[in-house]
């Protein structure tokens, strides 16, 4: 089996059966595993189960998980040499994946300006236009109920709704006609405004659904 190059110690940069998998490949893979935990889960099974442990903070992810300072603070006195970040918390944060960068300590995931390219999924439409990646049909962003109603009668109904950042579905509406565009569209981005913190801006995308 290969062997991890260059790397020696990873933290874990996450919890529960994502950390429990990566300490299990890390090890497979002749590394040391470097868990962080807040302190409501410093019981928890991806601590027993790692080399290292490190507390992070408090148990709110905003205190401990989602917290780049202790993150970081963890991985120095820890001498990680890599960060595997798992799925949500700090995964898909282009900011600390670009610290790490600055700090010769290698991101195990996309570079920071991939990630922070296809977290704008306008930006993200027209890099992969820009490849020659076949897309979907649809729109750049609109910014008035007029444009974006030409634009739906030329793509056709239904058509989709998104706001151009965020995930998990927030904001996103199935238009059928001119009279539901019309009255969907100024409160789009409501689904995610609360949630999508690093939205600069209210952008709307218009896709075809088929």
């Amino acid at each position: 089996m290969k062997k991890l190059e260059n790397i020696k110690r990873v933290l874990i940069a996450n919890r529960g059966e994502i950390a429990i998998r990566a300490i299990r490949a890390i090890r497979e893979l002749g590394g040391e595993s470097i868990a962080v935990y807040s302190e409501a889960d410093k019981d928890s099974m991806h601590v027993r189960l790692a080399d290292y442990s490190v507390c992070i903070g408090k148990a709110p992810s905003d205190k401990s998980y989602l917290n780049i300072p202790s993150i970081l603070s963890a991985i120095e006195i820890s001498y990680a040499d890599a960060v595997y970040p798992g799925y949500g918390f700090l995964a898909e944060n282009p900011h600390f994946a670009a610290i790490l960068e600055k700090s010769n300590i290698k991101f195990i995931g996309p570079k920071s300006e991939t990630t922070r390219l296809t977290g704008d999924k306008a930006a993200a439409r027209k890099a992969a236009q820009e490849a020659g990646v076949p897309i979907i049909p649809g729109s750049p962003p609109v910014e008035n109920l007029k444009e974006a109603l030409e634009i739906a009668d030329i793509i056709g109904y239904p058509v989709l709704l998104k706001a151009a950042a965020g995930g998990g579905g927030r904001g996103m509406r199935v238009v059928h006609s001119p009279q539901e565009l019309t009255r969907l569209l100024p409160c789009s981005p409501e689904g995610s405004r609360n949630q999508l913190r690093r939205q600069q801006g209210l952008h709307r995308k218009i896709y075809n659904q088929s």
